[in-house]
């Protein structure tokens, strides 16, 4: 089955992982197969970034098994509030020096933000950070995310 719109990508729910190693230490990426062409992601024009940051910046560090375990379950909240109805795709999840990196695009940024307001959270709230940008072509993920992945095979 040839996979060509952001939601049959949800649908599919197919993954590939790419180790490397770089200055601050050891990165794992893990990004949606295939990879849609520029032609294919119309109606999610925009990238939001969201940051967890476990570590010091420049440790290089790894998360250890309970922060591997937060960030999993804040992940398993992110997919939940975001994908469910497709309003945005997680198309590529960054862990390298320290923090871990979740790559949404989507049509609409501040209806993203509300629903991570309203997930559930833990005691404290999460410690992230969201940035967002124009990228109707997804070259971020394509050209900065798996330029570098495949730079590193």
């Amino acid at each position: 089955m040839t996979l060509s719109t952001p939601r049959e990508l949800i649908g599919a729910d197919r993954w590939a992982i790419a180790e490397g190693e770089g200055p601050a230490g050891r990165s794992i990426t893990r990004y949606r197969e295939p990879v849609l062409g520029p032609d294919q992601t119309a109606g999610y024009p925009r990238c939001l970034r969201i940051v967890w940051g476990y570590a010091d910046e420049g440790s290089g560090a790894l998360p250890d098994s309970d922060t591997t375990n937060l960030l999993q379950a804040f992940e398993d909240r992110l997919v939940a509030a975001l994908e469910n109805d497709a309003h945005a795709v997680l198309t590529a999840v960054l862990t390298y020096d320290g923090a871990r990196q979740w790559v949404f695009y989507t049509a609409d940024v501040s209806t993203c933000g509300a629903r991570i307001d309203t997930m559930p959270q833990e005691q404290d709230p999460y410690p992230i950070e969201l940035d967002a940008f124009d990228d109707p072509e997804w070259r971020y993920l394509r050209d900065e995310i798996l330029a570098t992945v495949a730079r590193d095979a």
